[in-house]
């Protein structure tokens, strides 16, 4: 069945249901969601959360990406990511053969390279990521499979952190199939780099993508695998071990908030706070640190906890506790976009909509192709045009930035 893009999840979700031959009922009992707001999110009078759309996805036997509308190809194709994703497609292809006919550069050349490509990330800029990673990833494959002990040990750590980063573009765009690739990829060069810290990073990863699928569970004891292999350095208090915990202790509550366990998601959190206590600051894993300490510490733990309530649909709770984020100059603008959508969402559940607009345009200000391509930012601005009387040029303009046909 073709899903077409310029309609919001709730529309699809009952032509999929229909489709299925359930009733709105049949459907909410399946997926163990509230019949009223299943309703309500049919006919677009609310937005679909997260957790639900997973969890009608499940029931139904469907990608959550369905539902979503994800890839939005059209929009590829206007940003000019098509091309770039095409070689991303075709370098992956090779990750454990040596190519006579691939040139090598020198270590610290290629060294600058993947400190660009992770600043791209932490910028959540999609188009120069996929612009820079394909040759990268060549040329370090080439040397990962020619050279021999710490050299080739080097290449496969920077090769995590570019597939790492490569992914990120593929999640954020929905290509499910990059993502499960690129995953591949990540755990051949983790395992050869001889640093746990990038076992554990790729279990991050890894748990992640289960929220497209629904399998939370699954997610959740790949967490509690990727914690053992770095439970010895977080009981000697190192840096990268706690950083590594501590984001694995945030997955895991979103996790846990996405099965609806909003118990064990603030003892989750809680264990992360404890951690970036012990740590005292913000770590930024930049520079030096940059492929060897993930970047942890008290801003992200206050932007999960607002999350955290956000997903479990305590929006007030929410809002209160976003109040307390307070970022500090210069803070990741892929988290601090994240975060302004999903205040967004919570504006809009409590009528603020002036309020979802302005965090939807700050969103969009920090972190653009995070903006324009997040599923959630398309149905926050359904939301608002469904709740407006007359709709603004503004939220008009952002619709149509985003891609979504009014």
């Amino acid at each position: 069945m073709p899903t077409p893009t310029d309609i919001g999840i709730g529309a699809r979700i009952a032509a999929y249901r229909r489709l299925h031959r359930l009733t709105q009922k049949q459907l909410a009992t399946k997926a163990a969601v509230s019949y009223s707001l299943l309703v309500k999110v049919e006919q677009g009078r609310r937005p679909a959360s997260g957790s639900l759309v997973a969890a009608v996805a499940r029931a139904m036997s469907v990608p959550v990406t369905t539902f979503t509308g994800q890839p939005y190809a059209a929009d590829h194709t206007h940003d000019r990511l098509d091309g770039p994703l095409a070689d991303l497609r075709a370098s992956l292809d090779n990750y454990d053969l040596p190519l006579d006919e691939i040139p090598v550069r020198g270590a610290e050349e290629i060294a600058q390279d993947v400190q660009y490509v992770l600043a791209a990330r932490r910028d959540a800029n999609f188009g120069r990521i996929v612009a820079c990673v394909p040759p990268l990833i060549d040329e370090l494959v080439q040397l990962s499979q020619t050279a021999t002990g710490h050299a080739a040990e080097e290449a496969h750590r920077q090769l995590v952190h570019v597939y790492r980063s490569a992914y990120d573009v593929a999640y954020g765009l929905g290509l499910s199939d990059l993502v499960a690739l690129l995953l591949a990829r990540m755990d051949y060069s983790a395992q050869r780099s001889a640093d746990p810290y990038l076992g554990a990073l790729y279990g991050y990863t890894r748990a992640y993508a289960t929220f497209t699928t629904g399998r939370h569970e699954v997610g959740r004891a790949i967490i509690t695998g990727a914690r053992q292999g770095i439970d010895q350095g977080v009981r000697a208090g190192e840096l990268p071990a706690l950083c590594s915990a501590g984001n694995l202790h945030l997955r895991a509550a979103m996790l846990a908030t996405r099965q609806g366990d909003g118990d064990t998601a603030r003892e989750e959190l809680k264990e992360a706070r404890r951690m970036a206590a012990q740590l005292g600051r913000e770590i930024t894993g930049t520079g030096e640190e940059a492929q060897h300490v993930q970047s942890f510490g008290p801003t992200n733990v206050a932007i999960h906890a607002a999350a955290v309530e956000m997903e479990l649909g305590h929006h007030g709770k929410s809002l209160q506790l976003a109040k307390e984020v307070k970022p500090p100059a210069g803070y990741f603008p892929d988290r601090l976009g994240h975060f302004w959508i999903d205040t967004a969402r919570s504006q809009l559940w409590t009528g603020r909509t002036d309020a979802a607009l302005a965090s939807l345009l700050k969103a969009r200000t920090v972190a653009p192709q995070q903006a324009k391509y997040h599923p959630s930012v398309r149905e926050t601005v359904s939301g608002l045009v469904h709740a407006a009387r007359r709709t603004p040029e503004t939220l008009i303009g952002y619709a149509s930035w985003c891609g979504l046909q009014l």
